[in-house]
């Protein structure tokens, strides 16, 4: 503290004898705001420049004085109603102005003839019922002969003291029938007056109405129709808890079918694949969605030509002219002029268009992919599967088996090593054995519509080319009428096994081989006799 300080500010001066001080130079902390050669005068008399600029100017320049308004007009200037049609004068008697208060006031004068008027207490209307005199008492003042009070109603229909049923007469009591005394013998009071009906002899009356006999019996809903017409109804209109079914498809169908549509599946892509959907598709999707709205926004608030300025800008900070900045410059830039975006949707995409690296932006493609009046960069094609589920396969693959070695020989027709261990082909999933057995992808129309008896013992193609042993095929062949003794046999055999380059036989190329020794033996045979 400055030593001029302590000589004025040392020790409190409202606390003088209540403590006692020690140290008779004891000051407040810290530098007071009030130094000791500053007075309150200096502070009053401070003006500044702009408060001395305006005097001068409120001095040197008299600002001239108000217009008076004019004068309204007399009359207003009439509005030009030639064509106006309904809005012309019909339109102002049939609906009059509105009155305004002083108008309205105006009329109650007029309309008032009674002093009662003025004098009308608050909340109620004036002279409610007029031609009485003045000061009469309208609420009770009574004119004729005063009544008797009997009670109210309510305390006859709903007595505070009910009346106990041991003392109420018999004829009180609610439903009685009264009794007049009459002659017993001559009268008899349960015969009814009048002349009977007859509508209906049983004598139901109401209970007949109300309901109906046919509904209880079951019959209500028969009635007499012609015999074509009930054969037709029976065969096209389902009773009840019944099944319509005139030709009675069920028994010709497999258990467990059911009919009816199937309702179309939430994603076909999903429905037909096994494996997952790649997430990377959905992503820049996404990202695609989010440029979209950004070039759009972006539409609305720029002109085409600021995209231009905007690129040079960016490319100022890029001295080193490589076409590449760091993306804080960048993004930096964006929010200087109030670029708002999402970078995590962003950067994905530059990376795709090879315009992003981790940390640096290629500033140039940057503003060509917000720019809304360029199209946007080509996107490399990207599969909804992954690589490792696509499986392309020929039908001369699908007809060799997984893992045989590729043989270069030349072969004709369908190559026969295919069906060694494996139950070719293969049930998909979710699918049964009948998919592919009762109507294979290699069958054809004749086979569907004309099928012939291996058909309908589900004996294919591939059955009829696939390997088989001696012992198999000879006793096929014996069983279908074919008499094969074993020399005739195994000349057949082998001459089957030249067929393949490997030597496999099966019921196609030994049917071929046997028709080939029997021509050959009828041959020699012809032969001998000529």
């Amino acid at each position: 503290m400055p030593i001029d300080c302590r000589k004025s500010t040392s020790g409190g001066k409202g606390n003088v004898g209540m403590y006692i001080e020690r140290d008779r130079n004891i000051c407040a902390a810290g530098i007071p705001t009030a130094q000791p050669n500053d007075f309150v005068a200096d502070s009053l008399q401070h003006y500044l420049l702009k408060d001395e600029a305006d005097a001068l100017i409120s001095d040197a320049i008299i600002p001239p004085k108000k217009p008076r308004p004019a004068p309204p007009l007399r009359y207003p200037i009439p509005l030009d109603k030639r064509f106006a049609g309904p809005f012309g004068q019909v339109a102002d008697l049939i609906n009059p102005p509105i009155k305004t208060k002083f108008q309205t006031l105006v009329d109650d004068f007029k309309d008032t003839p009674y002093s009662s008027y003025w004098k009308r207490p608050l909340g109620k209307v004036s002279d409610p019922v007029p031609l009485l005199p003045e000061g009469f008492d309208t609420l009770n003042t009574t004119f004729g002969k005063k009544t008797e009070f009997h009670g109210r109603l309510y305390d006859v229909v709903m007595p505070k003291e009910p009346i106990q049923s041991d003392n109420m007469h018999k004829s009180k009591e609610c439903g009685v029938q009264s009794t007049r005394n009459y002659c017993v013998p001559a009268y008899n009071p349960d015969l009814t007056f009048g002349h009977r009906t007859f509508v209906d002899k049983r004598g139901t009356y109401a209970r007949c109405c109300v309901t109906d006999d046919r509904i209880l019996l079951g019959n209500s809903g028969k009635t007499i129709v012609n015999t074509l017409q009930s054969n037709f109804q029976d065969m096209t209109q389902p009773r009840i808890g019944t099944v319509l079914a005139p030709n009675d498809n069920i028994s010709n169908l497999p258990n467990g079918y059911t009919f009816g549509k199937l309702k179309a599946p939430d994603n076909l892509i999903e429905c037909l694949t096994f494996c997952k959907i790649s997430p990377d598709v959905h992503f820049y999707r996404k990202c695609l969605g989010h440029l979209n709205s950004l070039r759009k926004y972006l539409s609305k608030r720029f002109l085409p030509t600021f995209f231009r300025g905007f690129y040079l800008n960016l490319k100022y900070f890029d001295t080193l002219k490589c076409d590449w900045l760091d993306k804080d410059i960048v993004y930096n830039a964006c929010a200087f002029r109030l670029i708002r975006f999402d970078t995590s949707l962003i950067e994905p995409l530059l990376f795709v268009w090879k315009a992003f690296d981790g940390s640096k932006i290629k500033y140039k493609t940057f503003v060509y992919v917000i720019n809304y009046k360029q199209p946007l960069p080509d996107i490399p094609k990207m599969s909804d599967i992954p690589l490792d589920c696509l499986d392309f396969n020929t039908t001369y693959t699908d007809m060799v088996k997984p893992g045989q070695e590729k043989d270069d020989k030349l072969m004709a027709g369908i190559p026969s090593g295919r069906y060694f261990d494996l139950d070719y082909p293969i049930t998909p999933e979710n699918c049964c054995r009948a998919d592919r057995t009762c109507l294979p992808h290699e069958s054809d129309v004749k086979a569907c519509l004309n099928p012939s008896i291996l058909t309908l013992f589900h004996v294919n193609h591939r059955d009829m080319f696939a390997k088989r042993e001696p012992n198999v095929i000879r006793k096929v062949f014996e069983a279908a009428g074919e008499s094969l003794p074993e020399e005739k046999f195994n000349a057949v055999w082998e001459d089957a096994k030249t067929y393949h380059s490997k030597g496999w036989v099966c019921y196609e190329t030994f049917r071929r081989a046997l028709e080939n020794y029997s021509i050959s033996n009828n041959n020699t045979n012809k032969n001998k006799q000529d």
